[in-house]
């Protein structure tokens, strides 16, 4: 997995960008917040460990700043703390969209075990968007299967479920079988 690293401490940085690489998976590395936005398109980051106090944005400014971009694929979120997490702090950070969090120095085996749930997730995540963007058609009949498990035609679902709309009109083959007196 890419994996970006945000933390304006050196050496944690350093640190954790080793963990990472040790885990198997490719690090890059940063230590200015306001980058990281494009940095993650940029290079199709997976996975943000960022820390959550730093100049520019926070950790969870940046948490918050990936969340609202529907459009973007799905960034596992894992926010650094140098202070001992309470209650108050853990829920601040699962409400701003963050989807772990550890405390500093990163223990390696932890943020092991974290990696590999992240690469889970991130694995099922891609298998239900896949199933999501199926369409169920009938076979024969071309209609289509609905939530509520009831049939429609191909037109009424599309346009249902998208901004396209349909105009009518006939292929020369159609027209010819249809109507051939007017070959």
């Amino acid at each position: 997995m890419r994996i970006l690293i945000v933390d304006d401490d050196q050496a944690s940085l350093g640190m954790n960008r080793l963990i990472v690489e040790n885990c198997g998976h490719e690090p890059i590395g940063i230590t200015d917040s306001l980058q990281a936005m494009k940095i993650i398109s940029d290079n199709k980051i997976q996975v943000v460990i960022s820390d959550w106090v730093m100049p520019g944005l926070s950790g969870l400014d940046l948490v918050r700043a990936l969340r609202t971009d529907a459009s973007r694929p799905y960034v596992y979120f894992i926010v650094l703390t140098g202070t001992k997490l309470g209650k108050i702090n853990f829920m601040e950070a699962m409400d701003a969209g963050a989807d772990d969090y550890m405390e500093k120095p990163a223990n390696k085996d932890l943020l092991r075990v974290r990696l590999r749930v992240a690469q889970r997730i991130l694995s099922l995540d891609t298998e239900v968007n896949t199933l999501k963007a199926l369409i169920p058609v009938c076979s024969n009949c071309r209609r289509v299967r609905r939530d509520d498990q009831a049939y429609e035609s191909l037109e009424t679902y599309i346009s249902k479920n998208s901004a396209i709309r349909f105009t009518h009109g006939l292929c020369p083959e159609c027209a010819e079988k249809l109507y051939p007196e007017y070959k």
